[in-house]
């Protein structure tokens, strides 16, 4: 038989906590659905540029889409705010 550890937060910061996720997963859903969006309306934009366009437009429809995909990557891996549950915490005070 194991013994329970006591619990090591209240009920509020429980309750808290729980509000802070949701906000921040609906806050990723966000970003994810306009990220998607732009990027997708962009490409596509520079794809059909790249393929239809006088040369002018083709050749900055390639730089463009290289650029793009250069910042898409470079964001999505930079990102450090996985580990945040959103919010001020405790360890925080004064923001």
């Amino acid at each position: 038989m194991t013994i329970p550890l006591p619990a090591t937060t209240t009920v509020q910061r429980d309750l808290t906590a729980v509000g802070q996720r949701h906000i921040n997963a609906m806050w990723e859903r966000t970003q994810q659905i306009i990220a998607v969006m732009v990027t997708t309306v962009t490409m596509s934009s520079c794809a059909f540029l790249l393929v239809k366009g006088p040369p002018d437009l083709r050749t900055a429809a390639f730089s463009l889409m290289s650029t793009l995909v250069g910042v898409v990557l470079t964001f999505y891996f930079q990102r450090t705010n996985h580990t945040k549950t959103g919010g001020v915490g405790p360890h925080e005070p004064g923001r």
